[in-house]
């Protein structure tokens, strides 16, 4: 299944299954010698239509032997003697002009159920035990080649036969002639009559087997039906490929009229669900069927199976076939589909080509029906119900196909709403931050800058403010003013434009403390995710360190370092900066060491970073370690 699509599949085995009807259909056109053209018959080919026969029914050696009487050919057993076995010898007698370029023989339709023939008293052929005839032995077409030494200018031949009750005994007629021409008409009774069954009963066996495994994973009622319907008919046809019954006579007379009226019904039924019937009178019609084809096929399995059983049979068949193809027919005109046209069609044409089978064996007196088209039928059915099958399990694969397509585009279209509404909301969060950001440094400022402005003013009331006091707060407020603003500028992610923002802004006062600056600040990598916030707290971090060296450390140069660092905290990259200067130093271990530095070390947790203090007689080393993927991470303020 997986290296031939099931549609692929099904469409090919119903090609196979349309060409086996077309052969079968021309072998059938073959089958009688009366319908080949009489002039080639009269100079090529002799048919025997008559022979002396002494038929014994009830069986041989019963009584005096009758009298020879000539009967016509094809003499069918179960017309003359219904239910009864028995025997018949006939004797004909034909000449022959000599040698041709072709080796003579022999074609008989029939010769049932055994038979011996001799041909100038030698045997030329048999079949079967005379004592104990199959049921179904010399059904089959026979071609026998004669010797050229068999044969004389005038020739008897006699046809012994042990025949049984209902099983189509008796004899065909005869034809005799060149074996090129004869043998053509053998192999196209072979074809239509033998082979012809065999291949549809193969390809319908595996349409079924395609068909059980659909339903058996879907649970599709027409896939089931379909299936049944098949095997129903596989078994009808498998009759005509056997010798002799598998079960008891009456069980398999019984399991093989039955599986053809099992054929019909699973047919109707899938049509019915085709077509949609909403009607109840159609359902009503199949329920009929069965009550009266039940009690007929015990009827003709137990009793006679003479011609008027058949024809009634064929009877209650066409009275369904009409009423299905009438439902069928209303249903197109009201709601036009192309699959209620396909099986209006098929019913339509399969009640035709019975009807003519009906009128034209009537006039052949073909009795057992060999020459019928109707056995062939339901082929068309057949190739009916798997094209709809494939045709409607074609167009569920292309529904689910543009399903999913559509599903796909709807998919995407949901995912780029998804991403636009995400990208929207992250820029409703970055404003917001933004207003937060822009709302702490108010907060900041007026605690800070106004807390500075409100002090000041509060020493010149008062009169106790020395201009260097007055001095310093206002430079105090002055720089937290300027840091506020420069925290709120896009620093485009670059840390030393924040650090030579601040050296900018602290010129003066370091001028003014008399402090040179070593700055050594190399270039930084740009990094992620530095926010205000951070800015601002770096800020004063900073701001706190250059404030300490200008009012305790008491040394002449402070030294500003700034460098990227690989391989630090488990491989990810950092930025130190060092503030280092040349003053006294303090005890960074001793006491109480002020609010300074504890905002300081505040700051520096609040943006991920580590801070450190190295002091001795020689200077104060601050160090600041800070970690940029923390930032990007959103792990940091």
């Amino acid at each position: 299944m997986a290296l031939l699509p099931i549609p692929r599949l099904a469409r090919t085995v119903a090609l196979w299954l349309a060409l086996c009807c077309v052969a079968t259909a021309c072998g059938g056109a073959r089958e009688d010698p009366a319908q080949t053209p009489a002039a080639d018959l009269a100079s090529q080919v002799l048919v025997l239509r008559q022979a002396l026969a002494v038929v014994r029914p009830g069986g041989a050696g019963q009584g005096p032997a009758p009298a020879p009487a000539e009967v016509a050919l094809p003499h069918d057993w179960d017309r003359i003697y219904p239910g009864r076995d028995g025997t018949a010898a006939y004797r004909m007698t034909f000449a022959y002009g000599g040698v041709g370029q072709d080796i003579p023989a022999l074609y008989l339709a029939r010769a049932a159920n055994s038979f011996e023939m001799h041909l100038n008293g030698k045997l030329l052929a048999a079949s079967g035990a005379m004592d104990a005839p199959v049921l179904y032995g010399g059904q089959r077409p026979l071609y026998i080649p004669v010797p050229e030494a068999m044969l004389r200018p005038d020739n008897e031949l006699t046809i012994t036969i042990a025949a049984r009750a209902n099983a189509k005994a008796g004899l065909s007629r005869i034809e005799f002639g060149p074996g090129r021409l004869v043998h053509a008409h053998y192999q196209g009774a072979l074809w239509f009559r033998v082979i012809g069954p065999l291949v549809i009963t193969a390809l319908s066996l595996l349409l079924t087997a395609i068909s059980l495994l659909i339903w058996w994973r879907q649970r599709d009622p027409l896939f089931g039906l379909y299936a049944l319907a098949e095997i129903a008919w596989s078994v009808s046809v498998v009759e005509r490929l056997l010798e002799s019954a598998p079960l008891p006579l009456h069980a398999w007379q019984v399991l093989v009229l039955a599986s053809r009226t099992v054929f019909i019904v699973a047919t109707a039924r899938f049509a019915l669900i085709i077509i949609d019937v909403r009607s109840p009178w159609p359902a009503w019609l199949v329920t009929a069927f069965l009550w009266i084809k039940l009690p007929l096929i015990v009827v003709m399995t137990f009793l006679f199976n003479t011609l008027i059983l058949k024809l009634f049979d064929w009877s209650i068949n066409m009275l369904l076939a009409c009423g299905i193809a009438s439902a069928l027919a209303w249903a197109a005109l009201r709601r036009p589909s192309r699959e209620r046209l396909v099986l209006a069609a098929t019913v339509a044409l399969a009640s035709a080509l019975s009807t003519a089978d009906v009128i034209r064996i009537q006039f052949s007196n073909d009795f057992y029906w060999d020459t019928s088209l109707t056995k062939y039928v339901s082929q068309l059915f057949s190739l009916s119900m798997a094209w709809l099958l494939v045709d409607r399990y074609t167009r569920t694969i292309s529904s689910l196909a543009e399903l999913n397509r559509n599903l796909d585009r709807k998919v995407a279209q949901k995912e780029e709403e998804l991403h636009l509404l995400y990208a929207h909301s992250r820029e409703i969060e970055r404003e917001q931050a933004t207003l937060r950001e822009r709302g702490r440094i108010m907060r900041d400022m007026h605690d800070g800058l106004g807390s500075t402005l409100v002090g000041a003013l509060s020493l010149l009331r008062s009169g106790r403010g020395t201009p260097m006091v007055l001095q310093q707060h206002l430079q105090q407020a002055l720089d937290a003013l300027k840091l506020s603003v420069d925290a709120m500028q896009d620093t485009g992610g670059d840390l030393a434009v924040v650090l030579g923002n601040l050296r900018y802004r602290l010129r003066a006062r370091l001028e003014a403390a008399k402090l040179q600056v070593d700055w050594q600040v190399e270039r930084l990598p740009a990094v992620a995710g530095l926010t205000p916030q951070i800015v601002r707290e770096l800020q004063y971090l900073l701001l706190e360190a250059f404030s300490n060296v200008m009012q305790h450390a008491g040394g002449a140069t402070v030294q500003v370092v700034a460098r990227s660092l690989a391989g630090t905290a488990g491989g990810a990259e950092a930025i130190l900066i060092e503030i280092r200067d040349d003053g006294c130093g303090f005890d960074a271990h001793s006491g109480p060491q002020g609010h300074g530095l504890a905002n300081m070390r505040n700051r520096a947790a609040a943006i991920g970073g580590e801070l450190s203090i190295a002091s001795s007689a020689r200077g104060t080393t601050i160090s600041l370690l800070l970690y940029p993927q923390r930032w990007a991470e959103g792990e940091a303020a």
